[in-house]
């Protein structure tokens, strides 16, 4: 049987951050990936790259700090969303550069993961080949790093076996495109942003689209200009430069500066409304850009809560053409209703409308817990995984909640979501959620003692964040530290196993008040982090004792935005830690 020192399932942004980072500080360690799929870079894996694919990012923002995405090497141009068959190729090639290819085993499976009391893993594993069969290997460590979009979300919809049209998940996009380019009606049910490239996508090919939008969900997304304002501003800039995520009352904030000012805006009266104020204001290049006013179709997508609630369901307007246009040319048609049933070439809706379709596609979202079964059973319920809330933490989630609204008190209300047709405004309250989403310290470690004891397992890239980059290189970093017990606050004696539960339930807690489902956030599931991502990886460098104010002075501090190239050098930085003795 293979022995290893690390497994990590998953080929994507995350796990090749996961495996350069561990390798660099632990090179004598024997290293293995695992991924299903047939060519690297998860949800840019060659399999999934549909046509038109781009980032929301630019070439700047959507690189790793070590290996520049450079023009002459990638053929890209600054101020460019990057093409996906680039990010493929990009990752591509960071495997290779870094020596990763070597330690990499595709289509193979991990069927399941049992822990025994050494603290190894002892994985089964499948090969995804034709009659591939199966074995078994063992880890030390465990790194899952599938993140939050390998398994897809389908509902199961009455008369979904006697649709005669095409049916299936965008995932299968690159697949099926020339299904959607043969089909004369198509209806998309979703309103995030893998939704509105399907609906471009089918109406540019000529087909005539009925976008299908929840009511009981968070509504359409924020779409975003590519720039604003005179400064050429971004949402990706603005939610990655200091200045900006003063506004965000976020309650890890306290080791990222100017905490006198943080204090100020979220903790007085005149503070709060200028917060407000300021979320208001952040609203209107979105607003005017797509002129919702302009055609009753449009008002139907204008975003239905405030922008304060936003999460990663976002959108840039990265479109060759305008995409609004499409609506007002009757190209495009919103519904707001559920879908109640299938039946030969037709859609019923809940509202009594009856739409054909020669092709149905779900942007329906992910299954968020990874496709790994755990044992022995006692095992997955202490995985800090969604589900259930243990009876155990629920008085800890009562006394969270407190000191979240304590803090931010606006939080207390929910969202108000405005529906358009008169369907609203309605209160939502974000305790409505009936599970608990992931608990995990510091989103990648569970809580338990047994792991804590052991240091055996990690989930890494299990959030959405803006700044997915760098928090990917974050996570990684803090999760070698981990495994090789060089977190100071972890070895300290003040530190109670305690004090770990109550941060793990604090932090999700936050998340799950700042982003909720009925303002467009996952924030139920899982934490989605947006003007809170940079702030987010401050708390991880602090953690491991690297500096997280990578500027020259304060000014640059303040007004510069962050990219990853700033962060290059952290694991040089962590290993001259460890060698020098700091724990």
């Amino acid at each position: 049987m293979e022995n290893f020192d690390l497994v990590i399932v998953g080929a994507g942004w995350h796990g090749l951050a996961m495996a350069k980072t561990y390798s660099e500080v632990c090179p004598d360690a024997s290293l293995l990936i695992i991924d299903s799929a047939t060519s690297i870079g998860g949800t840019w894996a060659k399999e999934r790259l549909y046509p038109g694919l781009k980032t929301n990012n630019i070439v700047g923002s959507y690189e790793f700090g070590d290996f520049p995405m450079t023009p002459e090497r990638f053929g890209v141009k600054p101020g460019q969303h990057i093409p996906g068959t680039v990010v493929h190729e990009y990752l591509r090639q960071f495997a290779e550069q870094f020596g990763l290819v070597s330690r990499l085993r595709l289509q193979t499976k991990v069927e399941s993961a049992e822990l025994h009391e050494t603290g190894e893993w002892l994985l089964r594993v499948r090969r995804q080949a034709e009659n591939g069969g199966a074995s078994c290997l063992k880890a030390r460590r465990l790194v899952v790093a599938t993140g939050l979009t390998s398994e897809p979300y389908v509902p199961n919809y009455a008369g979904r076996e006697s649709f005669t049209g095409n049916f299936f998940h965008s995932r299968q996009l690159r697949d099926r495109a020339k299904d959607i380019q043969a089909s004369k009606e198509v209806v998309v049910v979703g309103a995030n942003k893998s939704a509105w490239d399907v609906c471009y996508s089918a109406a540019i090919s000529g087909a005539h689209v009925n976008m299908v939008i929840r009511p009981e969900g968070g509504g359409p997304s924020w779409v975003w200009p590519v720039m604003f304002s005179p400064f050429k501003l971004s949402i990706q800039r603005m939610a990655t430069t200091r200045l900006f995520t003063l506004f965000e009352p976020c309650i890890w904030a306290g080791g990222s500066g100017f905490n006198l000012v943080r204090r100020l805006l979220h903790q007085t009266w005149l503070g709060r409304q200028l917060v407000k104020l300021f979320w208001k204001i952040l609203a209107n290049p979105v607003l005017s850009a797509n002129a919702y006013h302009k055609h009753p179709e449009l008002r139907k997508l204008k975003p239905w809560a405030s922008m304060f609630w936003m999460g990663n369901s976002l959108g840039v307007h990265n479109y060759e053409t305008n995409w609004f246009e499409l609506v007002e040319q009757g190209r495009i048609t919103v519904h707001i209703a559920d879908v109640s049933s299938l039946a030969d070439n037709e859609v019923h809706l809940s509202n009594g409308e009856v739409l054909h379709a020669d092709t149905f596609v779900c942007c329906t979202g992910w299954r968020v817990a990874p496709p790994i079964k755990f044992m022995p059973p006692s095992v997955a319920p202490q995985l800090g995984l969604p589900g259930s809330e243990k009876a155990e933490t629920k008085y800890l989630v009562k006394h969270a909640d407190e000191e979240i609204f304590k803090a931010v008190p606006g939080l207390r209300a929910g969202p108000i979501k405005v529906l358009p047709d008169g369907l609203g405004p309605i209160h939502v309250s974000g305790d409505t959620l009936a599970h608990a989403p992931y608990r995990l310290y510091r989103f990648m470690v569970p809580p338990a003692k047994i792991f804590l004891d052991h240091r055996n397992i990690a989930f890494i890239g299990a959030h959405l964040a803006l700044n997915a980059i760098t928090v990917a290189q974050a996570q990684a970093l803090w999760i070698t530290a981990f495994f090789q017990h060089k977190i100071p606050k972890l070895n300290s004696s003040t530190t109670t196993h305690q004090d770990i539960e109550y941060q793990t339930i604090l932090q999700s807690e936050y998340c799950r008040w700042r982003h909720p489902p009925t303002g467009g956030g996952a924030g139920g599931r899982c934490p989605d982090l947006v003007f809170d991502g940079l702030l987010y990886t401050d708390l991880l460098l602090q953690d491991v004792g690297i500096n997280n104010f990578r500027k020259r002075n304060v000014w640059e501090e303040l007004f510069d935005r962050y990219l990853p190239k700033d962060y290059a050098g952290m694991t040089g930085e962590l290993r001259n830690r460890m060698r020098s003795g700091h724990s």
